[in-house]
């Protein structure tokens, strides 16, 4: 199979994964909205092995977390240095999500899915799409926590991977 038609299968296998969960998520009269974490994050994003800071990311986490239970995953950030630079830059990633609590403070968020990256300036526009797979821990405090978390990221014209490390707050 070509790799440009296995990301596409991925991608279509993830967002069918993405959308039968929240479906699920509205027929299901016991589930509530504290099944839902959503939170804000800023990152450093790497390839390879090096750090790339100057192209620090803001972004939108927003995860299912019922506990040994399968759930969506989605995020969605842009590179405030490349808005300055004329250009907008839109990552996204979207798919499913195992949450584990191995105490009632800490969460654990081991995630894969579908990666889309997107820009656009004076000499044009280019998109990727490819997957990725990550893992994001959660400290609670009441409702509201600290998440930091690293995800891989592998679009089909890189050779290595992309790697973005989070640091944000949550609330559910």
């Amino acid at each position: 199979m070509p790799r440009s038609t296995s990301v596409l299968t991925t991608v279509i296998c993830s967002l069918t994964l993405a959308a039968r969960m929240g479906a699920q998520l509205r027929t299901d009269s016991t589930s509530t909205r504290r099944d839902w974490l959503v939170g804000v994050s800023a990152g450093i994003p790497g390839y390879e092995r090096e750090p790339i800071p100057e192209l620090f990311t803001i972004g939108l986490n927003v995860s299912q977390t019922t506990t040994r239970r399968l759930g969506a995953d989605f995020a969605i950030g842009t590179m405030p240095r490349a808005l300055l630079e004329r250009a907008a830059v839109l990552g996204a990633r979207v798919g499913a999500v195992l949450p584990l609590a191995p105490t009632p403070d800490l969460l654990l968020l081991p995630s894969a899915g579908v990666s889309l990256l997107g820009g656009a300036g004076e000499g044009g526009g280019a998109a990727l799409a490819g997957v990725n797979a990550g893992i994001a821990a959660v400290i609670w405090s009441g409702d509201a926590g600290v998440r930091t978390g690293i995800t891989w990221h592998r679009f089909q014209d890189f050779r290595g991977a992309i790697w973005l490390v989070e640091f944000g707050v949550v609330h559910r």
